[in-house]
């Protein structure tokens, strides 16, 4: 019997199939289930962040009306207009705290970046006008964001809010510990929930009733113009002016700062479903481009076979003749 030495010339793309044997289909398949594991996960990390958003949402619901009139405490209505000679320290610049309200957690999508990018923005529109701004962050991932830009500027911040659950009594210490910096005037920023698919930046103002009654009880400025001009109508009890507002400043603080950080969570709950409904989209596709990938191995393995099969049979056909 002779025997006859064939070439079979095959394909680029068959070549390197052959090359890579069965690795590749064995590749081709842990990539396949790994993906469906993530898959999995983000499904069940969607369903967590609906019912958590649900608990943030009823807490943001019952926290407005209070936040509402906070809102109006500090910041006169459309229609006020303030005397001329009303309030002291018009003169040089100002100080400004500027508070960010971010999350301790991250796969939300790009809400905390949002918000420091606002952070940001208000940092620059102060300094701009010649006065004065640092920051409290009140989040771990506004923090990491903000150091790299404005790390010098940062005050202190605080990350337990979200892991520990947040409360009145929380903000309460909170407030406490921003009041004891120097500033003028006061800026919290958070995210606001709007609906399940859209959220935005507010921004909160406050004038520092402490820096009035600083400036009163050291000679600085009269007792009638310690008092923001939208509030001096008002009657305070008690009858101690300074007592009051420091009290009332202080309370404020404490009560945008709740209805800021439940509107935040109630924000990044839903950016949070959205972003796991995404992610386990693309995940899907993943899936689907990975199987078409898995049988077109598997079709050019077996082609390669074929053809080898066929090839040895045409060579022991010819050498028999």
């Amino acid at each position: 019997m002779m025997l006859v030495k064939t070439t079979t010339r095959r394909a680029p793309a068959v070549r390197a199939v052959i090359s890579r044997g069965m690795a590749s289909e064995q590749e081709m398949r842990k990539k396949i289930e790994s993906t469906k594991n993530l898959e999995k996960i983000t499904k069940s990390m969607k369903m967590v962040a609906a019912s958590r958003m649900r608990v943030d949402e009823q807490k943001m619901k019952a926290a407005m009306p209070f936040a509402k009139v906070m809102k109006g405490v500090f910041a006169p209505p459309a229609d006020f207009v303030a005397p001329a000679e009303s309030k002291s320290g018009d003169e040089g610049p100002l100080k400004h705290m500027v508070v960010v309200n971010s999350s301790d957690r991250g796969l939300c999508g790009g809400i905390n970046s949002y918000v420091s990018k606002k952070g940001r923005a208000v940092y620059e529109d102060l300094t701009s006008e010649g006065n004065e701004a640092r920051f409290i962050i009140v989040g771990e991932k506004g923090r990491a964001q903000l150091a790299r830009t404005h790390g010098k500027q940062i005050d202190f911040s605080i990350d337990e809010h979200c892991k520990a659950g947040i409360t009145y009594a929380t903000c309460l210490s909170m407030a406490d510990r921003i009041i004891q910096h120097d500033f003028d005037e006061l800026h919290v920023l958070h995210n606001s929930f709007t609906s399940m698919i859209a959220y935005s930046q507010e921004q909160i103002k406050m004038d520092n009733m402490g820096a009035y009654t600083k400036a009163a009880r050291t000679g600085e400025a009269a007792i009638e113009d310690m008092c923001p001009p939208h509030l001096e109508g008002y009657e305070f009890e008690p009858e101690d002016k300074a007592e009051a507002l420091q009290n009332l400043f202080e309370f404020g603080v404490a009560g945008n700062l709740y209805a800021a950080i439940v509107d935040g969570n109630a924000a990044e709950q839903s950016a949070r479903m959205q972003a796991m409904d995404n992610a386990s989209k693309n995940a899907n596709e993943m899936i689907d481009k990975f199987t078409l990938a898995y049988n077109r191995l598997r079709q050019a393995k077996i082609t390669t076979e074929l053809i080898e099969i066929i090839s040895g049979a045409e060579s022991l056909a010819s050498g028999e003749d």
